[in-house]
């Protein structure tokens, strides 16, 4: 008779009640018989094997309660072994790659050494799994590849897959290291084809050829016999480019700086592209303040000969292309429309959303293990959009936010940050106590102390002055991680000395030397200050459009722009992930500033 959920729910209270009445039983005897003991050790193997049971059925709670009532050090080699396997898969249902680890690795490895080889290449596999969950994609790719040549058929061309999934989450600059380190000929293989896939990403007949090179050098590699499918597509795309792009940008208005810079990146990519290429399609701009409907324009374009429409960048414009049932040539719109649902199936949309960024910290905080955060934001539309884009990732992982503060004006940050804090209630007690006793007494106000992470929503002048109150109140020991908007692109050692220790989001192109970005201050006489972040955009916008078919039929896939590392989601919008930095003497520090605040768990890539 098949066992039912029910069943096995009550089997696990019940086991739970006769194993500690059996555990108290020994205690009481110094001389029990082999019989008895026997008869512990094959409750023990029951209370496994039901636990097993009750994680086949995802009853996670339940495996939970069962498996809490034994003791690791008490249970024989054996029992320890599927012991360990049965917690990592507890915490792997959890979604918990660290605490999977633990049981997966260090230690504990050896317990799966004398295991069959199916066994182990389940061992593996869940190792991956939980290096994957913890952020770890290196080591995640790394476990997979190692495990790849004991693999056939779909678990193999699956296994390869998520290798190249893997691949692309990994920062370069990691990539390379290993590459010099390595001497694996299918690891190194890998990491030779993942370098090709960011070198230039802007040029698609280049990176073909790099690419046929590689299978050419590396014939019986995993991955040449059954290329990614992302990259096999590329062959067909460099062949099927628009020649004409129309561009519709805000040239006059007010809006005019914000069309002008990103009209200058998108023209700096095009020179770019043109120099080394030869074949870079005309360009056709269209300043979209003459008419207030977006449609026309776009029909105005396609008349003139345009296989593709850049823009617009005005929400309002981009809403009115997304209603339209049917557009006959692409278009990439920059910029996010309001409105539910896509749009036409050729309709794509890119734009710098801070909500991406909120999305971001709130991923990365909980994979560092934070389960409560401290928010602070300002009192804004702005602000509030921000902070509840990231409550709501927060919340939606299981995360649990322990206050939300909204501040005004600078002279009211002080009693913002000490009600966030709870510093003022502390103080009133403290107040309330002295008139009690009715003499003075010795007292430190305290903070409270549920608090594993603060995000922080400010723009530099700001920051510069909430991370010392926050310090001033206490809450130093606090991990503090913010979005892009408190880093304006500048090196002041002396005055970002107060953002020590912060950790945040931030573009590529603000991180890292970008030759193209000295192109643009050279080649243009506009004076661009504040619309830094726009120039970027127009840089991506051109180099992104060949790859928007790769996107949409590979959702997995990922281009390594200005902006940050692009994706397409399922209502073909473009998703940014941002590089991290930290602050460390005054100056943004981008990635291995970040061991101690991105990485508690110490698992090294």
């Amino acid at each position: 008779m098949p066992i039912t959920k029910t069943a096995l729910s009550l089997c696990a209270w019940i086991a739970v009640a006769l194993l500690a009445g059996c555990a108290s039983q020994s205690t009481t005897s110094e001389s029990s018989s082999d019989e008895s003991a026997q008869t512990v050790d094959g409750l023990v193997d029951q209370r496994l094997q039901q636990a097993q049971a009750l994680l086949e059925e995802h009853q996670v709670s339940e495996a939970e309660i069962v498996l809490s009532g034994l003791q690791f050090s008490q249970l024989s080699t054996a029992q320890r072994t599927l012991y360990a396997q049965l917690r990592a898969e507890l915490a792997l249902s959890l979604g918990d790659g660290n605490e999977a680890l633990i049981w997966l690795r260090g230690e504990n490895a050896s317990l799966f050494d004398g295991l069959p080889m199916e066994q182990q290449k389940i061992i593996s596999l869940m190792r991956a799994e939980a290096y994957e969950y913890s952020g770890n994609f290196l080591s995640g790719a790394r476990e997979r590849i190692f495990l790849a040549p004991v693999l056939e058929d779909d678990d193999a061309r699956f296994n390869n897959e998520q290798i190249w999934f893997d691949l692309q989450l990994v920062p370069e600059e990691s990539i390379r290291k290993l590459a010099a380190a390595e001497s694996s000929p299918d690891l190194t293989g890998w990491l030779e084809l993942a370098l090709i896939a960011r070198d230039n990403p802007d040029d698609l007949r280049r990176q073909v050829i790099a690419i046929d090179e590689w299978i050419n050098s590396h014939p019986t590699h995993p991955a040449a016999q059954n290329i990614p499918g992302d990259l096999a597509l590329l062959r067909q795309l460099a062949t099927t480019q628009p020649r004409n792009i129309a561009v519709l940008l805000p040239l006059s208005g007010p809006l005019e700086m914000a069309g002008k810079a990103i009209r200058s990146g998108l023209l700096a990519a095009w020179y770019e592209a043109n120099m080394e290429e030869g074949e870079a399609p005309s360009l056709t701009f269209f300043d979209t303040t003459k008419n207030a409907d977006a449609y026309n324009t776009y029909k105005q374009a396609v008349f003139e000969g345009a296989d593709l429409v850049i823009g617009p960048l005005d929400k309002s414009r981009v809403q009115q292309l997304q209603q339209q049932t049917v557009l006959s040539v692409p278009v990439l719109a920059l910029n996010y429309s309001d409105l539910a649902g896509r749009g036409p199936s050729n309709f794509y949309q890119f734009g710098l959303a801070p909500e991406d960024e909120a999305k971001q910290v709130a991923a990365q905080a909980w994979q560092q293990g934070n389960r409560t955060a401290m928010v602070l934001a300002p009192d804004s539309e702005w602000g509030r959009k921000v902070s509840d884009t990231f409550i709501r990732n927060w919340e939606s992982q299981g995360g649990r936010i322990t206050s939300k503060s909204l501040y005004t004006q600078p002279d009211q940050y002080l009693n913002t940050v000490r009600r966030a804090l709870n510093i003022d209630q502390s103080e009133r007690r403290m107040r309330t106590l002295d008139a009690l006793i009715e003499r003075d007494i010795l007292f430190e106000p305290r903070r409270r102390e549920d608090i594993d992470m603060i995000f922080m929503v400010a723009f530099p002048a700001q920051a510069r002055q909430l991370k010392p109150m926050l310090n001033f109140q206490y809450a130093s020991d606090i991990p503090v991680m913010a979005t892009s908007h408190l880093y304006d692109g500048t090196r002041n050692t002396s005055r970002d000395q107060d953002l020590n220790g912060v950790a945040f989001v931030e573009m590529p192109w603000e991180l890292r030397n970008n030759p193209i970005k000295q192109k643009v201050q050279t080649a243009f006489n506009e004076q661009f200050a504040g619309f830094d972040s726009l120039v970027a955009l127009g840089v991506d916008s051109y180099r992104l459009y060949p790859r928007l078919p790769q996107l949409q039929q590979f959702p997995d896939t990922r281009v390594y722009g200005v902006t940050g590392t692009l994706r397409l989601d399922a209502r073909q919008r473009i998703e940014r992930e941002l590089s991290w930095a930290q602050f460390s003497n005054g100056e943004a520090r981008a990635g291995s500033g970040l061991v101690n605040v991105l990485n508690p768990s110490g698992i090294t890539p």
